[in-house]
């Protein structure tokens, strides 16, 4: 049986940093909300909006079902980085609930500003995401293997010196590597190497990693 749901969650894709790169939709919605919940980060991105402000942790399933449970009465709205559609804990809260009560406004994710950054088309690569898992490198390999270009979200273990060592030692040398690091932001830095000299790479943040066949 389907749950029903006095107001629908809002999921609000908030971009690659940038506020500037928020949609007026999506600010619209933020406004509206009678409960924001989001990150540290992305909550301070919204110091002026009058709602009760909810920190989202590592405690999603919790947290969820709260969002459900107040969703009833009020109107939640959920900040989620980059495009909520793309790698994004927003499948679990419209698993949740269902998709007839979630509304969901895109953001840019940093896969677009990445490939924008460096000048290549996205329509014809392949997508991995090693941000927050243990393992994932067999299948890596086997995309790198595949594609011609793959883009790669990573965090501060998975950095792309650890990815081209993986790589490497997976027997797979001819690529490109294209490293964007803090997109859209004052600090943002965009480097092209190969996966020898990645390996002695020093990184601050997360980035996105682009791998290309030469």
């Amino acid at each position: 049986m389907v749950e029903s749901y006095k107001n629908k969650v809002i999921l609000v894709g908030c971009g690659p940093g940038l506020k500037a790169y928020i949609s007026p939709k999506a600010l619209y919605n933020v406004k509206k909300a009678d409960i924001l919940v989001g990150s540290r980060r992305l909550l301070k991105l919204f110091p002026g909006v009058d709602a009760e402000k909810i920190i989202l942790e590592k405690n999603y399933s919790i947290l969820i079902k709260k969002i459900a449970d107040w969703s009833s009465t009020k109107q939640v709205v959920v900040l989620v980085s980059g495009d909520p559609c793309f790698f994004s804990y927003a499948k679990m809260i419209v698993k949740k609930m269902g998709r007839e009560s979630c509304i969901i406004i895109p953001g840019i994710s940093s896969i677009q500003l990445a490939f924008a950054a460096v000048g290549e088309s996205w329509d014809d690569a392949c997508f991995v995401s090693l941000h927050g898992r243990n393992d994932g490198y067999d299948h890596l390999m086997k995309k790198v293997r595949e594609y011609s270009k793959v883009g790669i979200l990573t965090d501060l273990k998975n950095t792309p010196a650890v990815i081209a060592r993986q790589l490497l030692k997976g027997g797979i040398q001819e690529r490109q590597m294209f490293v964007c690091e803090n997109l859209s932001l004052p600090e943002e830095s965009v480097r092209e190497t190969d996966l020898v000299s990645a390996v002695h790479l020093k990184t601050n943040a997360a980035s996105v990693v682009i791998i290309k066949k030469y």
